[in-house]
């Protein structure tokens, strides 16, 4: 029965991320408001419903680490997971805003984030402070898509489309929108109850199980629209929605979560000794990466998805207290860590050799 309800929850995201996807596309060309800046709201908002649900309903019931595992584990599984496979499928095109505006403020906001857990603990004004930042970044959000609302029909990468005229347009996306949603929530619920029921079973902490289990299974939505909008031509949403989501992770989903349960969530020491740091470290990587070319392209990808990889082996054998942990960190520092700045070092170079031969030949 749990491995029934795991295939309807996936089943349950890829349809929803289709109809949601659909809607949001018709909403983007009816308003004039481009993939990326739909990508980072509306889609980022909506995929991070379960990231949400969960955590209000994990601090309700005192489980900090469920709460603070889910929030860190679905922005490191956003980045190196989602983009990692999309990446991987489908090659992505990375925009100038990308890495100038967006993928700074992940990383600001994680910073923000470690620094308020420094004292072990996130408290109602850590929470308000989370909510301000949400605030302000909505009011920076909301003024750049007054500025630039043009009509913007062809970024969409659709043959013509006929849009619906007056109540009927609204009345039919709207539903396609809602029905999006829903099946997204329900898929969600689904996954993460089946995965959560296994885990238990073998015994993981909290903490290891929203970094792992819950956190892909809450990662699974944006996954799902991810590859979508990848496939239909979307690499804006499909970059932006894990970024814009990230963003909303920590400054909505955790900020809410600290003003609306009562008391305050404790951080654990793993917490802030290994998976605040490389969510940090995950978003640095990124402005590196992507400026070499400003797409992400399969090797990227691949080095992503190696990395996430190695992320989980490495948590696992924590919680399992296995002999091999010592060998893991060991290559980690001399073996992962030197290959990554070789290889971001050498796109680099690559990079920049390629655009002197241009100018050479122009």
């Amino acid at each position: 029965m749990t491995l029934l309800f795991f295939i309807l929850g996936l089943a349950g995201l890829i349809v929803g991320a289709e109809f949601f996807l659909r809607a949001v596309d018709r909403f983007g060309l009816k308003w004039g408001v481009s993939p990326m800046v739909m990508g980072l709201t509306v889609v980022a908002f909506a995929t991070g419903a379960p990231e949400l649900a969960i955590s209000l309903k994990a601090a309700m019931n005192d489980s900090a680490d469920l709460v603070l595992g889910n929030i860190i584990g679905s922005n490191i599984a956003n980045i190196l997971l989602i983009l990692g496979i999309t990446g991987f499928i489908t090659p992505l095109q990375i925009k100038l805003r990308i890495v100038r505006i967006d993928v700074p403020i992940v990383i600001a906001m994680s910073i923000v984030l470690y620094l308020l857990a420094l004292d072990g603990v996130l408290s109602l004004t850590d929470g308000i402070v989370l909510l301000l930042g949400l605030l302000t970044y909505s009011v920076f959000t909301f003024l750049q898509v007054r500025k630039n609302k043009v009509d913007i029909s062809e970024l969409y990468g659709h043959e013509e489309v006929e849009l619906a005229t007056g109540t009927l347009f609204y009345v039919k996306n709207i539903g396609f929108l809602l029905a999006g949603l829903a099946l997204i929530a329900l898929g969600a619920n689904w996954m993460v109850s089946s995965a959560v029921t296994i885990a238990q079973l073998l015994g993981m902490s909290e903490l290891v199980v929203g970094l792992t289990i819950v956190s892909i299974g809450t990662s699974l939505p944006e996954v799902a629209t991810s590859m979508t909008a990848a496939r239909k031509g979307n690499a804006d949403i499909a970059v932006a929605n894990v970024l814009g989501s990230n963003i909303y992770n920590i400054m909505l989903t955790l900020g809410l979560t600290i003003v609306v349960a009562p008391g305050v969530l404790e951080v654990s020491r793993n917490a802030l000794m290994l998976d605040m740091p490389f969510m940090i470290a995950v978003a640095v990587g990124c402005i590196p990466i992507f400026l070499t070319g400003f797409d992400l392209d399969r090797k990227d990808a691949s080095l992503f998805l190696f990395y996430y990889a190695a992320y989980l082996i490495y948590l696992i054998l924590e919680a399992t207290g296995s002999e091999y942990l010592g060998w893991i960190e060991k290559g980690f520092f001399f073996g992962i860590l030197p290959f990554t700045f070789f290889y971001i070092f050498s796109r680099l170079i690559r990079e920049v050799l390629t655009g002197l031969h241009s100018e050479e030949r122009s």
